[in-house]
């Protein structure tokens, strides 16, 4: 039998979600029997988890100790409003036969009312890379309820050369779709689960990417002060208050599935932007596209708080900050951190949403409205780009004839009149004229007139219509995108694009490049690689389409200059891996600056674990956008022959796509290499139900494993036993 800890080294605790001790609470006079496990499930409804395992050095002895998060949450429909007092237990063993010695505060910690009755305890001075069981314990009216046992895992010792292996995953909406994957994950032998956001959604059934059922669907108790969102047939609700995102978190932890999960491994998390609201930057939400103010900093409040109450994070720890609902945002909670195990991996994770700056394209743009002029094209290319338009000064041209016209027909054309103002490109303003089409319009511009300036406007981005993502976030003509980035980040002394924050990116890199660690691995909650595709002379896309396109330029393909960057400093401190969520597909590929390969990283993108796939995603997100071409629509499907495309080469550094699959990953840090397993599950199997798949769980998942050697940047992928190396110049492993 293990040798239990002795008296005087008890087990420290720190609670972490709760105040002081009240001076008022509900105690039992007379100890009652316990309850059955089955009565006891009600008091404990989200069950219990844990998370950020660490270990540190002693440097009094000399030696490492350890540190978990333990969470739990207690209900009793009979005291709502009380604080309860609840006690943790801890063992060796999953019959709790081998107990720990804990502080006396063990037995005397409250989930308070104020917190939502959530509880987070770091319990430190605990041997590293040891696995143990805990539950706490409540004492009711009816009798003595216990959660059930949790198993946990330290992490090594600093100078430990174990390896380690852990799960990734990502994006788990719960409306419509089942678990299956959390489930799968429970049953791995893992050391922790690294989670890069998306945990819950904050739509109820967004119609675009949710289709409620009667057992996956997520009522609030108080719809009245949820966010009403669409219109018609399709109106769909979005957390706004602090009851709304506690709703969320409680139904989630609901589920069998995530709930095992969370009872097996400790879990490492960041949040991405379904936390508070979809594709947003800091306390800003984007639904309306640019058609009213979205800043919401009570909404984004409430949001941190849910969260807060809801994770196990370490707050002990530095650069870690706990929530201050008295401070100034963003700086008033900070969640970014890292995690050292053993000699060989630093895990870094960051925060790319609260401290983010605004998309470069403003959704409310007028798609004729010209953002860079042949001034300052001269001031940035050595060479004019072939495709600038010319423009004319709308206010003054013609004496203000066609301001006059258009401005009269503003609501037909989709637009506002008080954004007819300005230089105005004269494509789009003839485009306007012929789609008015009246006796009484001004004549069309004559385009070829050569004392006609000539620059960039929003619809050179394939921006079509006003108060739209299209053209803004999404399917973005790369080369004027990169020239409008180009002005902002000079404009801004290069603080346009920092998704990362001035304090966090300094954090950030100093962490990265005075890692002793074999291995640094970034998680980082959206995609860092590009994934353009090249309609050149394809004919069924759009005339301003027929150019370098991003899909997406709401994560990193949407901030280049500071994506250059980061691959400088990442590709100069070695040995960086990224592993990156938010896309709802797997990339695998080799990210590096233009023009120079030897400026690169590894990057391995991981599929949702139930929300829509990238490819449904966007043809169904598409589909509803009024501002989205038809043939646009139709260039969906082709997306992955596109990106893969070896004659235009978009991308010569992706060298694995799945786009239509969820799952997971597996990684494995060794000394001398790291290991990415991708563990796919077809679509109609999440969106099944337990009871109704015909196949073992472990039978429903395929495989595809990826390594990077120690010192080579290159990703290899497992072909029938032996390890081939993605060739960027071939386009293929070889």
């Amino acid at each position: 039998m293990r040798q239990l800890p002795r008296r005087r080294d008890l087990l420290k605790l720190s609670v972490l979600a709760v105040g002081a001790l009240p001076t008022a609470c509900y105690r039992q006079a007379v100890a009652p029997s316990p309850l059955s496990d089955e009565e006891s499930a009600q008091y404990f409804p989200q069950s219990v988890m844990s998370g950020d395992p660490r270990s540190e050095l002693d440097t009094a002895s000399g030696a490492y100790t350890a540190s978990i998060v333990l969470w739990v949450r207690v209900e009793d429909a009979a005291r709502p409003s009380e604080d309860l007092q609840v006690s943790l237990s801890m063992a060796f063993d999953e019959a709790m036969s081998q107990p720990l010695s804990l502080q006396a505060d063990a037995e005397f910690m409250f989930t308070t009312a104020a917190a939502d009755h959530c509880l987070g305890v770091r319990v430190g001075g605990l041997d590293p890379d040891t696995t143990y069981y805990y539950r706490f314990s409540y004492q009711a009216d009816s009798g003595i309820a216990r959660s059930r046992i949790g198993r946990t895992r330290t992490a090594p010792a600093g100078d430990s050369v174990a390896p380690v292996k852990f799960a990734v995953v990502c994006c788990q909406d719960y409306v419509g779709k089942y678990f299956h994957v959390l489930q799968h994950i429970s049953e791995q032998d893992v050391d922790f689960v690294l989670h890069l956001g998306d945990y819950i959604y904050e739509t109820t059934g967004d119609p675009s990417f949710q289709s409620s059922s009667d057992d996956r669907k997520i009522v609030f108790s108080a719809p009245e002060e949820a966010l009403q969102l669409g219109s018609g047939d399709a109106t769909f609700a979005a957390a706004q208050s602090l009851s709304n995102y506690r709703d969320l978190y409680k139904q989630y932890r609901s589920d069998p599935a995530l709930q095992a999960l969370h009872e097996r491994h400790p879990i490492i998390a960041i949040w991405d932007d379904h936390e508070f609201s979809d594709d947003s930057h800091g306390d800003v939400a984007t639904y309306l596209d640019g058609q009213a103010d979205e800043t919401e900093p009570e909404r984004r409040a409430a949001a941190d708080q849910a969260w807060f109450e809801y994770m196990p994070v370490d707050f002990n720890a530095q650069p870690t900050q706990k929530l201050d609902k008295t401070g100034k945002f963003p700086d008033n909670f900070t969640i970014y951190r890292s995690f050292v195990f053993g000699q060989h991996l630093e895990l870094v994770v960051t925060d790319l949403r609260r401290f983010r700056p605004d998309h470069l394209v403003p959704e409310d743009a007028a798609p004729g409205a010209v953002f860079l002029s042949a001034d300052e094209v001269a001031s940035n290319f050595d060479t004019p780009p072939t495709d600038l338009i010319p423009y004319v000064a709308i206010d003054s041209f013609a004496d203000g004839a066609y301001q006059q016209a258009l401005a009269d027909n503003a609501a037909a054309l989709g637009v506002t009149a008080d954004s007819l103002t300005g230089n105005f490109s004269a494509v789009w303003i003839n485009d306007a004229l012929a789609l008015l089409n009246g006796s009484r319009l001004p004549e069309p511009i004559d385009l070829t007139d050569a004392s006609l300036a000539r620059g960039y406007a929003y619809h050179s981005l394939g921006k079509s219509a006003q108060f739209s993502r299209i053209g803004s976030r999404y399917v973005v003509a790369v080369g004027p995108f990169e020239a409008l980035a180009q002005k902002l980040w000079q404009a801004s002394e290069h603080q346009s694009e920092n998704l990362l924050g001035r304090t966090q990116r300094d954090w950030f890199l100093q962490t990265v490049h005075d890692s002793s660690r074999t291995f640094k691995i970034w998680a980082s909650e959206v995609a860092f690689q590009s994934r353009h595709i090249d309609l050149t002379g394809v004919m069924d896309a759009p005339v301003d389409l027929r150019t370098r396109v991003s899909i997406s330029a709401e994560d990193w393909d949407g901030f280049p200059n500071e994506r250059r960057a980061l691959l400088k400093e990442l590709s100069n401190a070695g040995n960086v891996l990224i592993l990156s969520g938010d896309l709802h597909c797997y990339f695998a590929g080799t990210p590096f600056v233009e023009g120079d390969e030897d400026t690169r990283v590894v990057e391995l993108t991981t599929g949702s674990a139930t929300s829509n796939t990238w490819l449904d995603s966007i043809a169904s997100s598409l589909g509803q956008d009024s501002g989205v071409p038809m043939n646009v629509q139709a260039l969906v499907q082709l997306l992955p022959f596109l990106l893969a495309d070896t004659t235009r080469r978009p991308n010569p550094h992706l060298a694995y796509q799945e786009l239509s699959s969820n799952g997971y990953s597996i990684v494995e840090v060794g000394p001398k290499d790291v290991t990415m397993t991708v563990r796919t599950i077809a679509t109609k199997y999440v969106a099944t139900p337990a009871e109704g798949l015909k196949k073992k769980l472990d039978d429903l998942f395929q495989s595809q494993r990826f390594r990077t050697q120690s010192g080579s940047a290159e990703l290899e992928q497992e072909f029938d036993g032996e390890f081939l190396t993605w060739s960027r110049e071939k386009m293929m492993f070889t």
